[in-house]
């Protein structure tokens, strides 16, 4: 790159925006430059007009430079024009067109490998990041945390790329806090914050997006005060400007801080934030139908005790959901944060109502809501919602004593937090699973005696299930303590035993006692294939199963299920990958035999690694 242009790039990032104006005007009247130094001279310069907030003429020449690099069969500045236009898309709130882009870029990746490796590489860490934004916003944090983290790995050692930095690390920072791993995203947000140096627009909308994502940490924390002072840090930025994402981000920022308020019992401080985003919305000639603000509305009705005004919340809330369906069919991915929210705040708002009149009728207004809210999870593949939707659905059954759907849906609530990712959250909900099977006593206390609804809204804990979803509190990571194993199965169908492994004396002091164990997990097991359970209690004792072809494996421990169900996962993905010992195990099964130790010379340090290696 010529040497003028890295001096402008210099420039912009330190945010002498006006500086490296002129010295890209003064390039251009040269003349006589080659085809590289146009497009870099156009690519810097759409940086420049977009940090002036002049986004008509950045896209203008976005557009431009696309078409003459199209025209001279560059894909390398074709990616770039992409990335100019792509950030001006977004800017406008034109999603769908963004999303179209990186599909292209992905494309004029694969067909660009003759290209100068360095150059090629500079590209695909622009993809990785409009990749990256996009899972993040489908909340598929798994997926956002791999590209930026691939997008940083590229950029982190290149100096003019100062701003793309800080922004990956934004998003990195909001993926980790989607995932409820707060801390390690507190790290990220900070680092971001450190690096986002002078006072551009790319500077600034990183610091409001960075602030505002730290005081929802905070929230989720409980340091209500820290998160009111990030969320007003970040409202000072934002209000600043008028485009489209600003204000959406003014809004969605204000509701934040009207859902602290609230939190607190306070809600005159509420009213008073709604009354200052009714203001920004007159100055800025933006109607009262704005979503945010019906919202924030809805949430402030809601906390008057007057029918009235509670009954016009339910109205508002409704209203923004039906809405929602005319506007569905438009989208290509994700989820608007205002529909997802709106959802549950219309169940916790029939949640509270159930509380205060007893009446189970009410249920029944619920669940439609709850199957829109997994629909719209599974339809743009958002897990930690997904999850957190089916743990609150388990709760809901609990209510109602239908244990079995209780236990189907928290199983089913597990599996999704662990086969993406989502750690912190499976060890919750395998906590949760413990507890109910824990208190199943109690549940058939409460149906016989038909306890109050606030009874077992209370024994469900129903409230931090709600809190969880609305993001008002932090995921519960419950100490890891290690099972202590006791016996070790594999049957096949039919409750037939084929292995048996004992890890201690305990369950071999009498045949009556093994024979007892036996009957009620082969019980288990057919109630778990028919009913999709995974785990069982039996006095001091718990067991897990899982089911691979027509064998089911049983472990039967003491303690907490979650580090005995990782362990029971890795020892049954293990044995399939051996063909050999499914391929014994399939010999025996056929023979009616019982497989002894002598059998497997291998298998008891096989279990033993995994079992009892801690």
């Amino acid at each position: 790159m010529h040497k003028e242009l890295v001096r402008a790039l210099n420039l912009l990032n330190k945010g002498k925006i006006e500086e490296a104006l002129q010295l890209i005007t003064n390039f251009e009247k040269l003349g006589d430059l080659n085809p590289e130094d146009k497009h870099n001279c156009r690519f810097i310069k759409g940086l420049i007009l977009y940090n002036l907030g002049r986004f008509q003429e950045g896209f203008r020449l976005a557009e431009q430079d696309y078409q003459e690099s199209k025209s001279q069969n560059k894909p390398l500045f074709l990616i770039d024009s992409i990335v100019l236009k792509w950030n001006l898309l977004l800017l406008t709130g034109r999603q769908n067109e963004a999303w179209e882009d990186v599909v292209l870029c992905e494309k004029l990746l694969k067909s660009a490998t003759k290209e100068n490796p360095i150059d090629l590489k500079l590209r695909e860490g622009f993809f990785h990041y409009m990749k990256g934004y996009f899972s993040h916003w489908e909340r598929n944090y798994d997926k956002a945390i791999e590209h930026h983290t691939k997008s940083l790995s590229i950029f982190e050692n290149i100096e003019f790329s100062l701003i793309i930095v800080p922004n990956n690390l934004t998003i990195l920072g909001a993926s980790y806090k989607g995932k409820g791993e707060l801390d390690k995203a507190l790290v990220v947000h900070k680092k971001s914050l450190d690096l986002s140096k002078g006072n551009t627009m790319t500077a600034n909308m990183i610091i409001g997006v960075t602030y505002h994502d730290i005081g929802a940490i905070f929230f989720q924390k409980g340091a209500l005060n820290q998160a009111i002072e990030y969320f007003e840090k970040s409202l000072k930025i934002w209000e600043q400007y008028t485009f489209a994402v600003a204000n959406i981000r003014v809004g969605y920022t204000y509701d934040s801080l009207i859902q602290v308020f609230l939190y607190k019992d306070s809600p005159k401080e509420a009213q008073k934030c709604l009354d200052r985003l009714s203001q920004y919305l007159e100055q800025n000639k933006i109607s009262k139908n704005f979503p945010w603000y019906r919202l924030s509305k809805a949430r402030t009705l809601r906390s008057s005790s007057r029918v009235r005004d509670r009954a016009e919340a339910e109205k508002t809330l409704k209203d923004l959901i039906g809405e929602h369906k005319v506007a569905k069919g438009q989208l290509i991915h994700g989820l608007p944060e205002e529909f997802t929210v709106g959802l549950i705040e219309l169940c916790d708002f029939y949640l509270e109502e159930l509380r205060l009149t007893n009446d189970l009728k009410i249920i029944d207004d619920i669940q439609p809501y709850i199957k829109r809210l997994l629909e719209e999870s599974e339809r743009t593949k958002s897990y930690t919602l997904q999850a957190q939707t089916y743990l609150l659905q388990g709760k809901i059954s609990l209510l109602l004593m239908n244990m079995g759907d209780a236990r189907r849906y928290l199983t089913q609530a597990q599996h999704i937090a662990e086969e993406h990712s989502l750690q912190l959250l499976a060890r919750e909900i395998s906590s949760e699973h413990d507890n109910l099977l824990e208190q199943l006593d109690k549940w058939e206390e409460f149906k016989e005696s038909n306890a109050s609804i606030s009874e077992r809204m209370a024994l469900a804990s129903l409230d931090e299930s709600i809190e969880l979803i609305q993001k008002k509190r932090a995921i519960k990571v419950p100490e890891l303590i290690d099972e202590e194993p006791v016996l070790l199965l594999i049957l096949a169908e039919g409750g037939f035993l084929l292995f048996s492994y004992p890890f201690s004396d305990e369950v071999k002091v009498e045949d009556e006692l093994f024979g007892g164990f036996l009957s009620a997990i082969t019980t288990f097991s057919d109630e778990a294939l028919s009913e999709g359970l995974d785990r069982a209690k039996f006095g001091q004792y718990t067991v897990l199963m899982k089911n691979i072809t027509d064998f089911s494996f049983c472990y039967l421990f003491k303690g907490e299920s979650y580090l005995a169900q990782k362990n029971l996962s890795d020892f049954t993905k293990n044995f399939q990958k051996n063909t050999s010992m499914m391929q014994t195990l399939s010999k025996f099964n056929k023979t009616s035999q019982v497989i002894e130790l002598k059998d497997f010379p291998f298998l008891e340090g096989f279990i033993k690694g995994i079992f009892t290696s801690n």
